[in-house]
């Protein structure tokens, strides 16, 4: 994940609830049924208030669910410091969420998160979505190192493309191009996620002087069209620049051109295209 930006924030919907809380249900349950409901009608202020008085009144922390809603409403409206001790207590938890309040009000939904400035994740509402949440918040305070510990974590119990993706990209900020080009191992162009790691990755091998392998990564994010048109862009845009470093300039110009004909204004492109005239 980049620092954080309104451009790429997470965001949610909430689902559809699904049942009603009975007449003993506990305090904390009877909150956590009023938040979503002001949730559902767009009042997020009355929301972060009632999941908050959730999580106050679930003593024992019995559920997790109140937290993660707690964390992720307060993130989502710009409320960091709020946000990290409820993302932290779900993150730090033995018990894995969903628990038995959302399996019990809510029926699929969860938060887009913004892995980086092209690329979301719909992430259900669980434990992940408060990892990839509680990192977003730490970038966005500067607190890189322990977003980098939670993705190393998560990478090594789970080898999820987003989660790979959020790490690459971390890696690619603080100039750890070994652990980007092992975190990014036997990654293969299948869409969005993979596609933007490959470019990662090839940014990494160039670092390390290994240009070939960072043409054939290039060749692997350009073998498919049906991928995201700015990250098509920028791998036809990398390629060609490296290509024009290496002196193939007949080659580099098919890329060049072709990004500078989509859009003239795109980095330095319409500098580069110049060279062979």
């Amino acid at each position: 994940m980049q620092t954080k930006s309104a451009g790429k924030a997470s965001s949610s919907e909430p689902p559809p609830i699904t049942a009603k809380p009975g007449l003993f249900a506990p305090k904390h349950e009877k909150d956590f049924y009023k938040a979503l409901q002001a949730y559902g009608k767009g009042d997020t202020e009355e929301a972060r208030t009632l999941f908050e008085s959730a999580s106050a009144k679930d003593e024992g922390e019995r559920v997790l669910a109140d937290d993660l809603l707690a964390g992720i409403v307060n993130a989502t409206s710009g409320k960091l410091d709020e946000a990290i001790p409820y993302l932290e207590t779900v993150v730090s938890s033995d018990v894995e969420l969903p628990d038995e309040l959302i399996a019990k009000y809510l029926s699929g939904g969860g938060i887009a998160v913004g892995v980086t400035e092209n690329v979301k994740v719909a992430v259900e509402w669980s434990s992940l979505a408060a990892a990839l949440t509680l990192v977003e918040c730490y970038q966005a305070q500067g607190r890189t190192e322990e977003a980098i510990g939670i993705l190393q974590q998560l990478a090594d119990a789970d080898e999820n493309p987003a989660i790979i993706l959020s790490l690459c990209d971390l890696y690619a900020q603080t100039g750890a191009w070994d652990e980007l080009v092992d975190a990014a191992a036997g990654v293969s162009n299948e869409d969005n996620v993979t596609l933007e790691i490959r470019l990662l990755q090839a940014r990494a091998v160039r670092e390390q002087g290994l240009d070939e392998a960072a043409l054939s990564a290039y060749k692997d994010a350009l073998r498919s069209k049906k991928r995201d048109p700015e990250l098509l862009k920028e791998a036809r845009y990398e390629r060609g620049a490296l290509l024009l470093a290496r002196g193939k300039t007949a080659q580099a110009m098919k890329d060049l051109q072709a990004v500078y004909a989509d859009d003239p204004h795109y980095k330095d492109v319409a500098t580069l295209v110049q060279v062979r005239q």
